[in-house]
């Protein structure tokens, strides 16, 4: 039987209480622009030279949402999101709330719980009526049997990764139940009394939620104290502190105190951490209010006219599709004939709707392309690789590879349950993601794969799908929802849709009749050690679930060294330069060479990757990995007989 929440009590050890002067969300309006005297939230002994405040901030994630008014979820929604989205084989969660909140949090628990319940049963009656399908089928001896049995197959545990049969309801190695409710227990933390204990146990749980902002930053320090002791963290279960926080409370004693205890934590850990902590600063920290709202009052008033749609080139003309024809970059000892070169398309999703319409503006000009890289742009700029379409190319390309450059409809690939994190902040532990608006992008980027593998020759393994942030993830679901087997993923600064990110029932890595046949093909993640949108141990964490819950066998994460998520830092310098290829070749000619020789055409290249590696440092990624996923030495010619 699936875990039952319960209820215990934590006693407060201060029954005072600061509020804040509510004030306009989003805009950070209304901010007080008097120092008052904080209190510091590092009170223990020091331990070679640490808090002990610190040192329990650092052994867990940190991660803040903003709650209640006009414009964000109020606290009842937010929860249900998170209880929806909480993976199985995660350990216990403890919800922290106030007597005032028990019963509302206590019922939102037990709606999800029955939730949870009753899913189970119907894909436990789907599973049954299959199996007998398919004992019906083979006494037959039927058409449909392979039909059938491929609807069948085996289940794989997400707590120990374990093959069991498809009929089991639970792992026959660890118990774990498919399905389950993950365990939730609620705490309540008393408004008023002195000093004490709580009731609740050290080392209970792996997630702590806290449906009420703890009073001080001692209080939240005293709620870590529930995480579990771990010797070696798996990344797929970290140790998570997820707080519901409003703008008033953000304002008034109690997020001055917690923003102070995160700036001394973040002097003590190295850059991932920083990035963590950074993420969770830049949503909660309102120290600096004041200067950005006259920034922000003088930006509105240069660009009050402005329309909000996007301004690009493809926009503006409103085109269904277009193409364009660029050469390959010089490679030393390398000649390239006429026909060389890389096809790019741009294609308006909204084209895909009317397909028919769209298809004779992306045909192809050239017959007989290597492969095919479909991209997906991020958030907000439908032109991040305008003018670098010569880097998507390998120096193994001899002929010709087709770019498909998908334009999102209104610059944005899905909808954001938490509107909050858009502004402010990022994700360090659990990136809500709307699972329907996400299903209608899908669907339309079938269509193009289905349309690329048959100009392919039905040969979809020469397909390679890309992305960048938020495209990443678009893609990502693309890739493994797909029922033809392609050549691989290529991501940037971007993590997989699954949970908890997902909700429980439609994460693609555990849905039913998912396809399996791309789990053996080449998935790349290029990660940045300092992106505070997307963090790395969020990524690193949906990679091993990559892997541990879905059975991909090939998936590679690179975290690199200076990378935010806008790209390369200012200070940043490649600490492989030099082994680069744009380095040795400067080297060899001391910075000149002579025109029209190798030299020359090696310190030409070498000049443009420096520059791309600064700017444009997904395409060189890519550049690196498409060669493993993809054949260049043959083409998709047709036979002539």
């Amino acid at each position: 039987m699936p875990h039952a929440s319960h209820v215990s009590t934590l006693k407060r050890s201060s029954p005072h209480h600061a509020s804040g002067q509510p004030g306009r969300k989003q805009s950070h309006a209304g901010a007080q622009k008097k120092r008052l005297r904080v209190r510091s939230p590092a009170r223990g002994t020091p331990t070679n030279g640490e808090a002990p405040e610190v040192t329990s901030m650092k052994r867990a994630v940190h991660q803040f949402g903003l709650v209640g008014g006009e414009d964000y979820d109020s606290k009842e929604a937010r929860l249900h999101q998170l209880l929806d989205r909480l993976p199985e084989d995660s350990g216990t969660t403890l919800i922290f709330a106030t007597v005032a909140s028990q019963a509302v949090v206590t019922s939102a628990v037990e709606r999800c719980k029955r939730k949870a319940l009753a899913a189970a049963a119907r894909c436990r009656a789907e599973r049954v009526k299959a199996a007998s399908t398919a004992q019906e089928s083979d006494v037959a001896g039927g058409a449909g049997v392979g039909a059938n049995r491929e609807e069948m197959g085996s289940w794989q545990c997400g707590r120990c990764t374990l093959e069991n049969g498809w009929l089991a309801d639970e792992c026959s190695a660890c118990g774990a139940r498919r399905g389950a409710f993950p365990k939730v227990s609620v705490c309540i933390a008393e408004q008023a009394g002195s000093r004490g204990s709580a009731t609740w146990s050290a080392s209970s749980c792996q997630i702590i939620i806290n449906y009420d902002m703890p009073r001080s930053s001692a209080e939240y320090v005293r709620r870590l104290a529930a995480f579990e002791q771990q010797e070696f963290v798996n990344p797929r279960t970290p140790r998570v502190a997820y707080s519901f926080v409003e703008e008033k409370e953000l304002k008034g004693r109690q997020g001055r105190e917690m923003v102070e205890l995160l700036k001394c934590t973040r002097k003590c850990v190295g850059p991932s951490k920083k990035a963590e902590i950074d993420s969770a600063l830049e949503l909660i920290d309102y120290s600096n209010e004041g200067e950005e709202e006259d920034d922000d009052e003088e930006e509105g008033d240069d660009d009050e006219d402005d329309d909000e749609a996007c301004d690009c080139a493809h926009c503006r003309g409103s085109i269904l599709g277009s193409t364009s024809y660029h050469p390959l970059l010089p490679v030393p000892g390398v000649v390239h004939n006429a026909m060389t070169g890389i096809e790019v398309v741009r294609l308006p999703i909204k084209g895909l709707e009317d397909f028919d319409k769209t298809v004779p503006f992306i045909a192809p000009r050239v017959i007989g392309h290597s492969c095919t890289l479909i991209c997906l742009h991020c958030l907000n700029v439908h032109t991040p690789w305008d003018g670098w379409e010569q880097f998507f190319a390998p120096p193994e390309l001899t002929g010709t590879m087709r770019v498909v450059l998908v334009l999102a409809d209104g610059l944005s690939w899905h909808d954001y349950p938490d509107s909050a994190l858009l502004g402010a902040g990022g994700s360090a532990w659990i990136d809500i993601l709307d699972m329907d608006s996400m299903d209608r992008s899908d669907m339309l980027l079938e269509r193009l794969v289905d349309y690329e593998a048959a100009l392919l020759n039905g040969q979809s393994e020469r397909i390679v799908l890309m992305g960048m942030s938020q495209g990443g993830g678009q893609s990502m679901l693309r890739f493994l929802r797909s029922k033809i087997r392609l050549g691989g993923w290529v991501g940037s600064v971007c993590h997989v849709p699954t949970a908890p990110h997902t909700p429980r029932s439609r994460d693609p890595l555990t849905a039913r009749r998912r396809p399996t046949v791309n789990r053996d093909r080449p998935v790349r993640l290029l990660a940045g050690e300092s992106d505070c949108v997307f963090t790395p141990g969020l990524v690193l964490g949906d990679a091993a679930r990559l892997r541990d819950v879905g059975g991909f066998t090939d998936v590679e994460v690179e975290v690199r060294s200076g990378l935010a998520h806008e790209g390369p830092l200012d200070e940043y310098k490649p600490a492989a330069e030099s082994a680069s290829p744009a380095k040795q070749a400067v080297s060899k000619r001391g910075g000149k060479a002579e025109s029209a020789s190798p030299d020359a055409i090696a310190l030409q290249r070498a000049k443009s990757f420096l520059k791309a590696e600064k700017q444009q440092p997904d395409l060189l990624f890519v550049q690196r990995w498409l060669p493993s996923m993809v054949d260049f030495t043959s083409t998709s010619n047709p036979e002539v007989c």
